[in-house]
């Protein structure tokens, strides 16, 4: 049987659109077809078939109109940019993953990494029939073993860095907690300034008149307090308030596309963020009311956190007979820490979001990254009936700047406690610790949280933008960055800088 094309059926469909009114019978017909060769699109992108996927996408461009089709449109450019970015990184033959593996663990045999193979810790992928490696996996080994760790020296003192940043951390809030009196989540607050900037070329500016932005902006949490835009430019650009109690931080901006210049867009917000101190006493923690809407809402399955049989049964048997919520959360929680390695899985994230189920994933390859850690965490969680959920954002420790998820699990009576699984399972690998100070961080990052983080995006991941984008977005899993357009065409090409200092008066009331 001979490949299937849709050269054809485009043209065809091509016709339709433009030449059949929108009331017209064969309207819908010329639709569903557009419809079921995205769904067969990614059904090959699923399979690894990348090159008959592309083809579909492609001609699916050219069938869609940006009026009537345009949402399927964009869900063929994400679908483009989805195999690029997977692509790009399951690249790698063996002899070329070997090589950056002696460049990368001091003392390499080729030996090893057989060895390495046969364990499952290099990801490799069968793409359009050959076997490609992880172009990742040279970093990725290095969170399977303390010892591999140790021999990639330059990272080893980055982690050990990052550990301190923690366990001084650990120690302030001891002290905090010393000499206050009565327990206090939320402590010591700090008044910050999220400045943020995106700058575009003249020259990599789409035709049209309007150029549309959507920017990550605080949301309101008892630990980010007091939020308020402190400045626009250009100014009058800012069209939508932000919404600090909505699932998603957006403050949306619109500009006329400059005709000779650059675009520079830049905001400046300030909130008041606090260290975060659960001090939670398990046998004082009343029974949940399992008919109110918060509880059902965060026990629930959903696609990326499905309460599979397998999944409720590996739970059962983590928790076993205990009964009370906090100790079979802090059990889930070693486990995931002692059980899921992380790796940084990113280039496949949005995938696993659009035809997979993240909990399912990390259950059964036991690896992730911050995301899907969480979620698998989350999904854990709501299977022995603990309401949860997960957040994202910027973080911002000294000397740190990077995007983050983590999760949050409730109590009656307390509320949303933090927990951190990925950054306690980081951790927990840093060469050189005492046993003493990896239980330190792993019990900081269980009721305990850092300042040094805001949300943008809460209770769930790849939300949608509001207003809709209707172009493809850069990163559909997480909004920590601007997504920008102009005249309906993604601007891909940007330069996006972001910074979160202390204000100059910081002086929080």
């Amino acid at each position: 049987m001979k490949p299937i094309t849709i050269r054809a059926v485009a043209l065809t469909c091509i016709c339709l659109l433009t030449t059949v009114p929108a009331f017209a019978a064969e309207q819908p017909a010329a639709s569903s077809s557009l419809s079921g060769l995205y769904r067969k699109a990614l059904k090959l992108e699923e399979a690894r078939e990348f090159a008959r996927a592309e083809t579909i996408y492609h001609d699916l461009l050219q069938c869609c109109d940006g009026k009537q089709s345009w949402r399927l449109r964009r869900d063929a450019q994400q679908g483009l940019l989805r195999i690029g970015d997977m692509k790009g990184r399951f690249c790698w033959s063996k002899e070329q993953l070997r090589e950056q593996l002696a460049k990368t663990y001091r003392g390499f045999q080729p030996s090893e990494s057989a060895e390495w193979d046969r364990r499952g810790w290099l990801l490799s992928w069968k793409v359009d029939g050959k076997k490609l490696y992880y172009n990742t996996n040279v970093t990725n080994l290095q969170f399977f073993d303390t010892a591999l760790m140790a021999r990639n020296e330059s990272a080893a003192k980055g982690f050990q860095k990052f550990a301190q940043i923690f366990l001084d951390e650990s120690a302030k809030l001891d002290r905090l907690r010393a000499a206050g009196g009565a327990p206090q989540h939320y402590v010591d607050p700090v008044r910050f300034i999220f400045s943020t900037k995106l700058v575009v070329k003249q020259a990599d500016l789409p035709p049209g008149r309007l150029v549309r932005a959507w920017f990550p902006y605080p949301l309101l949490t008892p630990a980010t307090q007091n939020i308020r835009t402190v400045s626009v430019q250009p100014a009058g650009a800012l069209k939508s308030c932000p919404d600090v109690e909505a699932q998603v931080g957006i403050a949306y901006l619109e500009a006329p596309r400059p005709e000779k210049d650059d675009l520079v867009i830049e905001m400046k917000t300030a909130f008041d963020a606090f260290h975060t101190d659960f001090q939670i006493a398990p046998d004082a923690i009343p029974p949940y009311d399992t008919q109110s809407e918060l509880y059902r809402r965060f026990t629930r399955s959903e696609q990326q956190m499905a309460l599979t049989k397998p999944l409720r049964e590996l739970a059962r048997s983590v928790v076993g007979r205990e009964s009370n919520p906090c100790r079979k959360a802090r059990l889930l929680y070693d486990w995931v820490c002692d059980n899921v390695k992380y790796n940084y899985v990113w280039c496949w994230r949005d995938a696993t979001f659009t035809y997979g189920c993240a909990s399912e994933e990390v259950r059964q390859r036991r690896i992730g990254d911050c995301v899907i850690q969480s979620v698998f965490y989350a999904a854990l969680c709501r299977s022995v009936g603990i309401p949860a959920r997960v957040h994202n954002g910027p973080i911002f420790p000294p000397g740190m700047k990077n995007d983050h998820v983590w999760a949050e699990v409730y109590f009656p009576h307390y509320g949303w406690m933090p927990v951190d699984v990925t950054y306690s399972e980081v951790a927990s690998m840093v060469p050189g610790l005492t046993d003493t100070e990896r239980r330190t961080l792993r019990d900081f990052f269980f009721g305990r949280m850092d300042r040094w983080r805001l949300f943008t995006q809460r209770s769930d991941l790849a939300q949608e933008l509001v207003p809709l984008k209707r172009s493809a977005r850069r990163r559909t899993t997480m909004f920590v960055t601007p997504e920008l357009e102009c005249d309906g065409q993604d601007v891909p090409k940007r330069a996006y800088t972001w910074s979160c200092e202390p204000a100059a008066n910081n002086n929080c009331p």
